[in-house]
């Protein structure tokens, strides 16, 4: 579920980049205001967030709560699509930065995890065969 979600908010970041793009290209004096760098760098954040969701639901063994966490965010990105639309302005960049960094934070502890659990596997291998 996570990861068709996940998917979908891939998609949509997408279409809220090229959004803020287009417009920018639209607006009559053609001006690149800090609304499009804001807006630009706010739904990159997005697209990567939604990328690295998508790998976590894909590639990672998460547990049941940490399935939730990354939903949440997920389910966050969406919304922020839609009021996109509606309200007209980017959500803003606090919050993709705040669903980026917590993402990319719990992909990191997984990362981290699996470089070190081989060497926590070897050392009680080591210990059981000191012990023989």
């Amino acid at each position: 579920m996570v990861k068709a979600l996940s998917i979908v908010a891939i998609i949509l970041s997408l279409i809220g980049l090229l959004a803020t793009i287009v417009f920018t290209f639209v607006v009559p004096d053609g001006s690149f205001t800090l609304a499009f760098f804001l807006g630009t760098i706010s739904w990159s954040l997005l697209l990567w967030s939604s990328i690295i969701g998508y790998q976590l639901s894909a590639s990672y063994k998460l547990e049941e709560e940490q399935y939730k966490k990354v939903g949440i965010r997920i389910y966050i990105i969406i919304v922020a699509f839609i009021l996109f639309f509606f309200v007209g302005l980017t959500i803003g960049l606090i919050i993709s930065v705040a669903i980026f960094v917590t993402l990319w934070a719990l992909k990191s502890n997984y990362d981290d995890w699996e470089k070190s659990e081989p060497e926590f596997l070897n050392d009680i291998a080591e210990k059981n065969n000191d012990a023989l």
